[in-house]
């Protein structure tokens, strides 16, 4: 059965513009305020002609885009001086995802995006401004196609260990909802505010040359008058600004956030002014990843991941898939045989970290932290011996507490034949990986001179995450938890 050519809405030539005006904002700014003190008149027509322009080129784009359905493909038609026409077979496409932006929902469109085996920039076509009932109206194509969507997924994983269990959840929705104190906890102990502060000084420095020295001297005598004080209080407040809006965009990004599971796909719906859904195949996943931070340790809250095939490096697929933002810590268990009953939870066993890799962790990181205060102190102490006992104790907590928490989170532990623990530090965020041998596709073991003499060693676990590699590995382990796992690696 074909359908016939179809248009998107109206509405999709605001999805245009609004990505056109994102792309160009930041070179015109800087443009507009170089220019403007010479030539105010014909910078403000430059602009108009700019907005106008802008816009016919997304109307144009809008009248020249189309798709429709087929048999065995979807074709998209786009272009405007060079006609492109994409084929999309139903057998490469890997995943589906939906954006509904607040504004779209009375008129029941959203953002359509499809993902395919052969593209990795970005999703193969965005479908902006559709209706809602077009993803299960391609998913009714791909579902009469004879071909499976993960078909190109060379090795499977996670499938295969739980095959016998998929029968009986086929006809089993499961559900789990993240609760109020959840989400409140997870947004208050983020550290999203620095990545605004951090963009916010990215773009004044783009646009900083624009800016004229009279203006530098204005806000100099404006603050001097005031003093340092005033100066430390708007900073902080600032900071606390960056804080509260980090907060309510975290909850509203994973505003009642529902994740389900239906014949071996994980649907998250998310989202207050954006509702979003993502689809993920089972099959795709190569390791599922429970990560929390040193202050949310305390508040006994974790975030669970998954590190998946993907063939997209845009947003969420450059990093791990979200399953699950945040969980008690003690509702994990359940979680994992909820929705993971193939990973034997029950039977890890994780042992101590010996004093062996604590040494060595710290002793790195203390040769470190002295050289960094020899510079120190040769640099500052004809200025003040205080600025350099200050500089000094905060290298040694910058260097020592990381190094003390790669050797307390050293774990590594074989929980059956089939799985493998894995659990290592980042900066302060503890690491549990939870991996199948069939996605592990090279064991390295190394091991210097030194350390084979005092029987400790390293191991690297490389397997596929999105487009690239990614290793994971533990450091300063007694060799023979490490040579368990390479002759476990060998069976």
């Amino acid at each position: 059965m074909t359908s016939k050519p179809r248009r998107l809405h109206p509405a999709a030539i605001l999805f245009f513009f609004n990505k056109d005006i994102k792309n160009l904002f930041i070179p015109v700014a800087i443009f507009a305020f170089a220019v403007f003190q010479q030539a105010k008149t014909w910078t403000i027509i430059g602009l108009i002609a700019f907005f106008i322009l802008v816009v016919a080129g997304d109307v144009v784009r809008y009248m020249t885009f189309s798709y429709q359905f087929f048999d065995k493909e979807i074709l998209v038609h786009k272009g405007i001086f060079i006609k492109k026409v994409n084929h999309i077979p139903y057998d490469r496409i890997q995943n589906v995802t939906t954006n509904q932006w607040f504004f779209l929902k009375p008129f029941k469109l959203e953002e359509l995006e499809i993902e395919t085996a052969g593209h990795s920039e970005g999703p193969e076509v965005s479908l902006v401004a559709v209706p809602v009932e077009l993803k299960d109206e391609l998913n009714s194509y791909r579902h009469r196609f004879s071909s499976e969507v993960t078909q190109n997924v060379s090795r499977e994983t996670f499938s295969e260990g739980s095959k016998t269990k998929q029968s009986l959840e086929a006809t089993n929705v499961l559900s789990y909802s993240i609760t109020w104190r959840e989400l409140i906890k997870f947004a208050l102990t983020s550290p999203a505010f620095l990545s605004g502060l951090l963009v916010v000084l990215a773009i004044y420095g783009k646009v900083q040359n624009g800016i004229s020295n009279q203006m530098y001297k204005v806000a100099a005598n404006e603050f001097a008058q005031f003093g340092w004080v005033l100066l430390v209080v708007v900073m902080i407040v600032i900071v606390l600004l960056f804080y509260v809006l980090s907060v309510f965009a975290l909850i509203a990004k994973y505003y009642h956030f529902h994740l389900t599971k239906e014949n071996g796909q994980f649907e998250m719906r998310y989202g207050f002014f954006k509702t979003k859904r993502t689809n993920i195949s089972e099959s795709r996943i190569q390791a599922v990843v429970v990560k929390q931070t040193l202050l949310r340790s305390f508040l006994h809250i974790s975030s669970v991941k998954l590190v998946i095939i993907s063939n997209s490096n845009k947003e969420e697929t450059e990093k791990d898939i979200i399953v699950m933002p945040v969980i008690e810590t003690a509702k994990l268990n359940d979680f994992f045989k909820k929705f993971f009953p193939h990973i034997p939870v029950e039977e890890l066993k994780q042992s101590q970290s010996v004093s062996g890799t604590f040494y060595y962790d710290l002793r790195n990181a203390a040769i470190f932290s002295l050289v960094i205060d020899l510079v120190v102190g040769m640099l500052f102490y004809r200025i003040s011996w205080l600025l350099v006992l200050l500089l000094i104790a905060v290298s040694a907590v910058i260097l020592l507490m990381p190094a003390y928490l790669n050797a307390r989170r050293a774990r590594l532990s074989i929980m059956n034949g089939q799985y493998l623990f894995l659990q290592n530090n980042q900066v302060t965020s503890k690491n549990s990986y939870f991996v199948p041998k069939n996605s592990i596709q090279l064991v390295e073991r190394r091991q210097s001179i030194w350390l084979s003499k005092k029987k400790f060693a390293h191991i690297r676990l490389s397997c596929r995450s999105g487009i690239a590699e990614r290793i994971l590995q533990v450091k300063y382990l007694p060799e023979q938890q490490v040579d368990g796992v390479v002759e476990w690696y060998k069976k």
